[in-house]
């Protein structure tokens, strides 16, 4: 019956699930809900909307949408043209981030300029641009996860 409601409409939370059940006949607790589910291999998923529902395990009804954290995932990089690197971030953080790196208060950079979600960072003259690469990954952790 479990898989019948979920298969049928979208149920949100275990209370809800619980209620169509009884209304099903079939009397149930949350503990034996819970059990129930992870024995059939039902799981949440998102929908487009961003509400999180349950879904029958290899049925696609549903199209995965990504966090906010997966989608800034995405925004941050870091390019060199002559003595400027420039390093985008997702919107909202550029400030945050030309503070910080204006806080190390190094010979390597002359100093930060901070849009919305860019940031350039004018360099020293023969500044070896892998060391700047390395000391902004340590100070902006998410340039490691991007090359």
């Amino acid at each position: 019956m479990i898989r019948t409601i979920v298969g049928n409409c979208p149920m949100e939370n275990q209370e809800d699930l619980a209620i169509e059940l009884e209304k099903a006949g079939f009397a149930t607790t949350q503990t034996m809900l819970s059990r129930d589910l992870k024995q059939l291999r039902i799981s949440k998923v998102r929908t487009r909307s961003g509400k999180s529902v349950y879904a029958l395990p290899g049925v696609v009804y549903f199209d995965p949408v990504k966090t906010r954290e997966e989608l800034n995932a995405t925004k941050w990089s870091l390019q060199f043209s002559a003595n400027i690197a420039v390093l985008h971030t997702p919107p909202g953080h550029a400030s945050l981030v030309a503070y910080e790196i204006d806080e190390l208060k190094t010979d390597l950079f002359l100093g930060t300029v901070a849009g919305d979600d860019t940031v350039m960072i004018v360099m020293a003259e023969g500044v070896d641009r892998e060391k700047v690469r390395e000391l902004l990954q340590e100070t902006v952790p998410q340039l490691k996860k991007r090359r």
